[in-house]
């Protein structure tokens, strides 16, 4: 049985642009599952427009061991004879390739499955958290701490980054929440990111260049942005700040919208006067999060432990703030 990528037995949670042709996302973080009856199912990817070294998955089985693996055009699942169930997580990827005009050189897209029998999935009632950020929210360069320097090569880099080892994946565990992941490299509210990203209040709205984007109708969204506008003339941080809120808010009328100020200690209390303005100009109830002295503000991209720190303090305060 051959399924295309837009059939109902697979669920995506993230950003994952579904046609009959393809299944797309850029972002890491992002997964897609599916279920299936037999020995085996094979998951057809397109590579062509990849260059390496490409994205990395990790592909779960039956909610056991996650095996990380680069992007072929085909990844075979073998397994005993019986009903299985399968996740594959957009890991990580080389944030300076083109994420965002076409064709993309970096890219996670699922063509087809295969297998004997495909079910359906048990529902995912939990409610979103959406993250909004930079490579520090996608989880680059959490073990670039020189234990892959053996491998001698740039192209190895993609084994520093873990999107599940990242304070966004860890607080959405925490709390029991679905994950909707948007972070990629050097972006910021007034500059744009890696991989030739718009700046965040552009890029938002669209899964990539000319590909607009439905809202994700999250329950909950968390913007940590201005590590990368540090620099930039406070008015003109301040006013993209602004101005992203506005984009965010608009896009989700119903959501809590919460502000994670930078790990590093910077712009906190210019964070503080945009929400403070926005919510009485707006009548709105942004939520603000001051995260100075959670972690040392280097190394800038915090460790796998840093993660776990930031992750635990964050599901702490929202945890009592909602009553998640």
């Amino acid at each position: 049985m051959l399924i295309k990528p837009n059939h109902p037995c697979i669920r995506y949670t993230g950003r994952w642009n579904v046609t009959e042709q393809e299944a797309v996302s850029t972002a890491n973080g992002n997964y897609a599952e599916f279920a299936f009856a037999g020995e085996s199912a094979v998951i057809t990817f397109g590579i062509e427009d990849c260059v390496p070294p490409f994205p990395h998955v990790y592909i779960a089985v039956d909610n056991g061991a996650r095996i990380e693996v680069p992007l072929e055009k085909y990844i075979r699942i073998a397994a005993e004879e019986g009903n299985h169930t399968v996740q594959i997580i957009l890991k990580g990827s080389v944030e300076t390739q083109r994420r965002w005009h076409h064709p993309l050189q970096s890219k996670t897209s699922i063509r087809a499955l295969e297998a004997d029998t495909f079910l359906p999935l048990q529902e995912d009632t939990r409610k979103t958290i959406e993250f909004l950020g930079d490579s520090i929210t996608e989880g680059i360069s959490i073990d670039n701490n020189g234990k892959y320097t053996h491998y001698g090569s740039h192209l190895d880099m993609v084994f520093w980054d873990d999107s599940t080892a990242g304070y966004a994946w860890l607080t959405a565990k925490s709390l029991h929440l679905r994950p909707i992941t948007m972070g990629y490299g050097s972006l910021g509210t007034t500059r744009p990111g890696a991989g030739e990203i718009p700046k965040a209040a552009d890029s938002y709205p669209y899964y990539s260049e000319n590909c607009p984007m439905e809202s994700a109708n999250a329950d909950y969204i968390v913007i940590n942005h201005g590590t990368n506008d540090r620099g930039a003339a406070v008015e003109t941080f301040q006013t993209e700040y602004y101005h992203l809120l506005e984009v965010v808010r608009d896009r989700n009328p119903d959501a809590q919208l919460i502000s994670l100020t930078p790990f590093c200690g910077a712009l906190a209390e210019e964070i503080l006067e945009v929400v403070t303005r926005f919510n009485k100009e707006r009548q709105d109830h942004i939520f603000y999060i001051n995260t100075k002295g959670w972690i040392p503000p280097e190394p800038l991209h915090p460790t796998r432990e840093g993660n776990k720190t930031v992750a635990h303090n964050l599901s702490a305060i929202l945890r009592d703030a909602f009553d998640l």
